[in-house]
């Protein structure tokens, strides 16, 4: 992202560059460039993630906004977004923070209810019905998209030297995601299963 931002001279745009604990840089030049980035702070930054856990046990929510309970497959899902200042944020390792936001994902199945939460550091400072639609729109992204990337096309366990050959390798992933889905597979799983050793209809499947 770093090179693509640097050579895109981009501006106005809002970026999701991943974990915070690699994104520093990124964030600069984020900022510099005036765009905006929406950066998550996951339990192994612990000094950031501890000190965004105090700041929302003991400050007020400049805003919150929630769904109404959706049901998916036999579960009910409910999603609140709540906005915090990011004061006290060190503005020097987290350039152009303004916001943190506490994204609480409530979940309930016929035995039990679970709630899991999330946090996000971010440089826009928006409404949280507007920020509760961004991320509603991040998830699906996920799970159509990246989890089938990581999970089940094995791309976190990709490894090797040659960038470009990693990014190609990428775009095939996403190309199969895309191609299959056009093609009325649901499920990138089930495809999988379906079409192992069918070279021809593989084939069939470009046209």
């Amino acid at each position: 992202m770093q090179y693509l931002l640097e050579k895109l001279h981009l501006s106005g745009v809002a970026f999701q560059p991943g974990c915070a604990s690699r994104a520093k840089k990124t964030l600069s030049l984020i900022v510099e460039g005036g765009n905006d980035y929406v950066v998550a702070v996951k339990e192994n930054q612990g000094k950031l993630y501890r000190q965004i856990e105090t700041i929302i046990r003991y400050r007020q929510p400049r805003q919150t906004a929630s769904t109404p309970f959706e049901c998916h497959h036999g579960r009910q899902e409910q999603r609140r977004v709540s906005v915090y200042s990011a004061q006290g944020i060190d503005p020097q390792r987290w350039q152009g923070t303004k916001t943190i936001l506490c994204v609480e994902r409530r979940r309930c199945t016929p035995d039990k209810c679970s709630i899991h939460r999330a946090y996000y550091l971010s440089s826009l400072a928006t409404t949280a019905r507007l920020w509760n639609n961004m991320v509603r729109g991040h998830w699906s992204i996920e799970n159509q998209l990246h989890w089938p990337k990581d999970v089940v096309l094995h791309e976190d366990e990709t490894y090797g030297r040659n960038p470009n050959a990693l990014l190609n390798a990428s775009l095939f992933r996403s190309i199969t995601i895309n191609l299959l889905r056009l093609n009325g597979f649901k499920s990138v799983t089930s495809a999988l299963r379906e079409l192992a050793n069918q070279v021809e209809r593989i084939f069939r499947l470009l046209q």
